[in-house]
């Protein structure tokens, strides 16, 4: 008797809330959005997929907001854009829900002042219950299995992405792929004379000190969906 008590509760909590849903890929975020109305009773949540749109969204929201949102998405800056997200809505509850889960990360989340950090890779029963905390007014940290390492000055890198022109993000791509400044050029019919020139506009908009290190930037920023 006391768990259905319980269960009913927990499904009448959302019914005082709004719920926004951050995330750019619409499988995840329809999945996150089920999972809110199913669990917690939420009405329809709103949803963004960038940045102005999570923006626009906070400010015509009141207190009990539940902000969940990834790290990267289009005009997301890093932990910075977080921040100014909540100035926006400095009452929200913000968990930050990434596939990027490494422990540093997720400190850094809590310590600007988000309620959670939920790794992607973790359990839908596990994703509840880190909401549930949430609601409750805890802090939680949920890796998920298999948490997958990254720092912060890494991600704040990825962000400095959004700064390259396309042939420049190109450019990066291809130097991810271990390709020579000749072969770049050849790829993309250009000059190697504008292929360096590139290179070092790479260099210096990622704040990164050499064209190894940005090989090796853009090979990791790759396999973790970055870019």
């Amino acid at each position: 008797m006391n768990d259905k008590s319980e269960d009913a509760s927990i499904l009448e909590i959302g019914l005082n809330w709004t719920a926004v849903v951050a995330e750019d890929h619409p499988i995840i975020q329809s999945a996150v959005v089920r999972l809110l109305k199913k669990r917690f009773g939420f009405k329809q949540p709103v949803k963004a997929t960038n940045y102005d749109e999570l923006a626009d969204a906070v400010m015509n929201t009141g207190e009990n907001t539940l902000v969940i949102t990834d790290l990267v998405m289009p005009g997301m800056r890093g932990l910075d854009t977080i921040k100014r997200m909540r100035a926006l809505a400095p009452k929200a509850f913000v968990a930050v829900y990434s596939s990027n889960s490494g422990e540093e990360l997720a400190q850094e989340c809590l310590d600007i002042g988000c309620r959670a950090f939920i790794g992607k890779r973790s359990t839908e029963d596990a994703f509840a219950a880190a909401i549930e905390a949430v609601l409750d007014g805890s802090t939680i940290i949920e890796l998920g299995a298999d948490p997958t390492a990254i720092s912060k000055s890494v991600l704040d890198r990825s962000a400095l992405v959004a700064d390259l022109s396309p042939q420049q993000l190109k450019v990066f791509q291809l130097l991810g792929d271990g390709l020579l400044n000749k072969q770049i050029a050849y790829q993309l019919g250009i000059s190697e004379a504008t292929v360096k020139a590139h290179v070092g506009k790479i260099l210096e908009t990622l704040k990164i000190t050499s064209r190894s290190q940005a090989a090796i930037t853009s090979a990791w920023m790759v396999e973790h969906g970055l870019i």
